[in-house]
């Protein structure tokens, strides 16, 4: 059994890594469609730092990823972007 403190202790530290840096694609004609396309990354340097290649990969999985638009952003998710989801499965 834990103690309170731990379990304040578990439930902040929860609540610090709900929210993700991730490189997320969007459609050029249709902003609303948004993929998280690489991530999460726990600071937004590394997604930045990650940014031009998780590009390139994109493009190779998709070349009309060229079209669409990139960005970081903060969003609450701990879920694999899609080149880490593939990377996982292949």
């Amino acid at each position: 059994m834990i103690s309170s403190q731990s379990a304040l202790i578990l439930v902040e530290l929860y609540q610090v890594d709900r929210k993700n840096f991730y490189i997320i694609a969007t459609a050029p004609n249709e902003p609303s469609l948004q993929v998280k396309i690489s991530g999460p990354y726990l600071t937004q340097q590394a997604a930045q730092a990650d940014l031009s290649a998780a590009i390139d990969e994109a493009v190779d999985i998709d070349p009309s990823a060229t079209n669409y638009n990139y960005s970081v952003s903060k969003v609450e998710s701990r879920k694999p972007g899609v080149i880490q989801h593939m990377a996982s499965h292949a």
